[in-house]
């Protein structure tokens, strides 16, 4: 049977609320130190967070076992993918970075560069393309885009915004 008594689902209403605001996918923006224009372009980006890079099994008495967890992973990845414009914007980009030496640092804002809560610095950045992005004559409904995996280092930092309210 289950229970639908208004008031006991005021108590979830009331503790969903009270955790805040929920965070939104699409509030963010990341910038190339260097390239800060580009972040007008960027799709999809990873988003950092620490955890342990894993865990460590302990034996113990009689068979059992325990965790401890492994040392903070700092070393990250995750999937980077940007709108190309009919100027080459993005490729001219990545040469560029290659060009430079390969490596960037970059800020990932939850807001924009203008307006945002608050940024999560990110350092030694590259970009692997995961495939040449495909051409198609017989789509007309998508503009083109380039993904691949960035490769970077977070160590924790979360530097305030300069705004209360990004929208």
């Amino acid at each position: 049977m289950t229970i639908s008594a208004a008031a006991y689902l005021q108590t979830f209403h009331n503790a969903a609320n009270a955790a805040g605001a929920k965070a939104i996918s699409s509030d963010f923006s990341i910038e190339i130190v260097g390239y800060e224009s580009s972040w007008i372009l960027t799709k999809k980006a990873p988003w950092p967070v620490l955890s342990p890079g894993g865990e460590i099994e302990v034996p113990m008495p009689l068979g059992s076992l325990a965790y401890q967890g492994q040392q903070v992973k700092v070393a990250k990845q995750g999937e980077i993918e940007m709108y190309e414009t009919v100027a080459g914007s993005i490729d001219q980009l990545l040469v560029n970075l290659i060009v430079g030496g390969g490596k960037f640092d970059a800020k990932l804002y939850e807001g924009t560069p203008q307006a945002y809560l608050h940024y999560k610095e990110i350092f030694d950045c590259f970009i692997v393309i995961d495939s040449d992005p495909s051409r198609d004559w017989e789509n007309r409904s998508q503009v083109m885009t380039i993904s691949g995996t960035m490769f970077y280092h977070y160590f924790g930092d979360i530097t305030q915004g300069n705004s209360t309210n990004y929208a």
